[in-house]
């Protein structure tokens, strides 16, 4: 399995044809496009609903819908911590990989800045969180190997 990217993978549009097309590529990218061929008998948590996702041929259907929720759910399962496949806060056209904020989480403070950055362990995670005062994010294992990090 290839690394998430953090980003657009679809913009401009919310028709379930358009984000089922960019999820299945997602997915085709993430796994290889031989997945199916190579764990179709298997019990993965994305095998099933990439198939169902890939079978769909009314766009229009409830089913389409229901297979592309299937599918986003899969591929949430695989997100590092503290990310998600879904739609930019700020622009709801905007599907995609994106950071989620640290709030829900136990923290504990290492160093806060007087210009709004901080460092802290996430300790539900176990891991190491940089934030500059621009909002500049990298997370990181507590061994010190990135997981991801953003501009």
């Amino acid at each position: 399995m290839r690394k998430i990217q953090l980003g657009s993978i679809s913009s401009g549009t919310l028709r379930t044809e358009d984000l089922l097309d960019a999820v299945i590529g997602e997915s085709d990218y993430l796994f290889g496009s031989d997945y199916l061929d190579t764990h179709a008998d298997s019990n993965d948590f994305i095998v099933k609903p990439l198939l169902t996702a890939k079978a769909v041929t009314d766009y229009d259907s409830e089913d389409a819908g229901y297979a592309l929720e299937e599918l986003i759910d899969a591929l949430n399962q695989y997100a590092p911590a503290h990310t998600h496949l879904g739609t930019h806060e700020d622009d709801g056209a905007d599907f995609g990989w994106w950071p989620t904020d640290f709030k829900d989480c136990y923290t504990v403070s290492i160093d806060q800045g007087k210009n709004g950055e901080s460092t802290f362990v996430d300790t539900d995670c176990n891991l190491y969180v940089e934030i500059n005062d621009h909002g500049n994010t990298t997370v990181r294992e507590l061994g010190g190997a990135i997981i991801w990090d953003c501009v």
